[in-house]
Formats: structure tokens, sequence, C-alpha cells
């Protein structure tokens, strides 16, 4: 994990408020705990009312009006667990690969990732996660492999398979990737079923509702954004090799890999990937590399005929609709009465992150008490 770049992206990238300490500390106990081997802290952003207050996508601050967080939680503000309601869980769930991964980010302990892969590892749950946190670093391109055969038609195998060769120098099979990711409809980070393991780890664990609700939205955070930081890699080499097909005066493969990379924005901006903010604001950063190296006045056939110059206008628009809606949710939040708090958490788990948003700033609009 580049932890500068990460940092850096996420503050100009995702335009939520993110504090850099919290986000370094985030990356530097992740990256402690996978050196040690050792049982993981939990360090995650941290709670509302504090000086840090972090937000981004899946973190659920503590109660309106509040300055501390839920009774029970750890110091960062989220709900903490019994290690023994955890392995009772565990036994009646046999183990499996999604109880394991739910055990893993419940306690930040990489034991039961290392567990999973060594017993599981054909899953694609397991192969991503493994993938995510990078947690076998010197057999990276075999868990690569692993996730592509037990999820073949799933273009994030692809994908995170051709950032790999791009940062180990293999051009060509980077481009091979990406070719047969463009080909695939299917884009799958298991992100909803993660959420519902992890709620149910926590609902078994005696916790509420609301305070199962958002800590699994919590925790789904701890694969996301990895993830989210290899798809802004990924582009970056997009372009860098754009870059020297032009040099070169082959502008048609230049064309070719803003296709392909337009294609990985749209992956991330529709379907279920597409309703959460950080997916959608990596999506269009994703285009606007691609699309930057381009003619910005001649039409394109992958862009309906548009010119790259009126499509990154119009990604320049969403971006700042994004910005809006998380700044009036910002000022409408403290506002959100208990029962909308609960219906807040719902709505994240149902519909995603930005509709629920919005339906928190329809309950206050801008300028109401």
């Amino acid at each position: 994990m580049r932890q500068s770049s990460f940092d850096k992206w996420l503050v100009t990238l995702a335009m939520l408020v993110v504090i850099a300490g919290a986000v370094l500390h985030f990356i530097k106990s992740n990256r402690h705990a996978h050196e040690q081997r050792q049982p993981r802290t939990g360090a995650r952003p941290v709670a509302s009312g504090s000086k840090d207050e972090v937000f981004h996508p899946y973190y659920i601050p503590s109660a309106p009006g509040t300055t501390k967080a839920w009774p029970e939680s750890d110091a960062a503000g989220f709900e903490t667990i019994p290690r023994e309601k955890v392995e009772a869980w565990l036994t009646r769930h046999h183990r499996s690969a999604m109880s394991l991964l739910a055990a893993f980010r419940a306690l930040n302990d990489t034991n039961y990732l290392n567990e999973a892969a060594t017993n599981l590892p054909n899953s694609p749950q397991i192969g991503l996660a493994v993938l995510a946190h990078d947690e076998f670093p010197a057999d990276r391109r075999k868990w690569l492999e692993l996730f592509k055969a037990s999820s073949p038609g799933n273009s994030l195998a692809n994908y995170l398979s051709a950032q790999d060769y791009f940062k180990n120098g293999n051009t060509d099979a980077a481009v091979q990737e990406l070719l047969a990711a463009t080909g695939k409809s299917q884009f799958d980070n298991f992100e909803t079923e993660s959420r519902l393991d992890a709620e149910a780890l926590y609902l078994y664990a005696g916790k509420s509702r609301i305070e199962s609700g958002r800590a699994s939205l919590a925790d789904v955070n701890v694969d996301v954004l990895p993830e989210m930081t290899t798809f802004k890699q990924l582009a970056t080499e997009m372009g860098d090799l754009q870059k020297q097909q032009l040099a070169a005066g082959d502008a048609s493969s230049a064309a070719n890999l803003a296709r392909m990379g337009v294609a990985l924005g749209n992956q991330l901006t529709s379907g279920d990937s597409g309703k959460y903010i950080i997916n959608q604001l990596v999506g269009i950063a994703d285009e606007n590399i691609v699309l930057a190296q381009l003619d910005p006045n001649t039409s394109c056939d992958f862009l309906g005929g548009q010119t790259p110059a009126q499509v990154l206008q119009q990604l320049k628009d969403q971006k700042k609709s994004y910005r809006e809606l998380v700044r009036q949710f910002s000022a409408a939040y403290p506002s959100l009465t208990e029962e909308e708090m609960a219906s807040y958490v719902q709505r994240s788990q149902i519909y995603g992150e930005t509709q629920a948003m919005r339906w928190v700033v329809q309950q206050h609009p801008p300028g109401n008490p």
C-alpha cells in the first residue's frame, strides 16, 4: 500500500472531509499488523464529535447531538464485541468463508483472514480480501490467478490483475487483462453480502439493530478503501501508457485505452457499485485521467459521439453535485431524530449511501431549521 499516495488521493478525490492524520493512522495500523501477523488494534475513522472527525463511505457517525460514540464502543467509535461471541458465531456457521471474513473485520484480526486463506483458498470472497489487504505480497500473482479462476465472469479480478502487471512492468499483459475486463458485464466486490454477514454477527453478539447497521457499514470500508486505491493507480498507469503511445504517434492505441478506462469508470458508477459516493468519485477520476490525454475537440464513438471536452465537463458537474450533497448532508445530520437515524442506516443498507444521504437532505432541506 502506498501510504502517501493513498492519503493524498483520498483527501483530494473523495472530497469527504477526510482528515490526513486519521487516514494515515488507519493505513499504518493495517500495515504494522500485517507485518507483525498479530491481532490488529482496530484503528478506524474516529467518532463523530472528535476533533479529527472523518466522513467517508460506510462511516456512520455517532448519535445526533452527542459528542461520544455509542455505548460499549471502542476508542475509534465503533462497536466492540467479545471474542468468545465471535468464536461461537464461527462455530455456528462452521467457520465458513463469509463468517471468517466477518470475524476478521469485526475484531480487525488478520488471524481469521489467514485461517480463511489457508482453508478456503478457492473462495472468491477470501481471494478478494487477501488481495485488498495484500496479505501475502510474495504470492500476490498466485492469489490473483486464484481469484480470476474462482470468479471467472467478474471483471474486478481482471482489473486487479491488470494493475499488478502494470506495477511490475508487464504492460502487454496488463492491456490484455483490461481487454478481458472490458468484455465482461459483471463487477462484484461482494459489498452487500459482506455487509449483511457483518450485521448478522453484531446482532448475534447482542448489539441493537441500529448499532449493528452502523458497525456493518463501517466494517465494509476495511476492504473497499484499498480497492478504490487500486483503481486510481490503475487509471494512472493507463494514463501514463497513453502518453507514451501518443508520443510514439499511436493515437489509435491511446483512444482504445481511453475506451477501456471509460468502461472501468462505468463499472464503478453503475449498478450496486454506484450506490456509494466513493465509487462514484473514483469512477469520475478514472475517466478524467484517460480522457484528458485525448484531443478534447474530436468526437469519439465510445463517448456516444461526444468530444472528450464535453464529457469532461459533465464529469466536473457530477463531481460538483456530490460535493454539494456531502455539504448539505453534513449540515443536516446533527438535526436527525433517533427514528431518522435508524431510517438513514436502513436506507444506506438497502439503497446505498448516495440515496440515503439524499433522503436526509430531503427531510432537512438547506435553510430550514
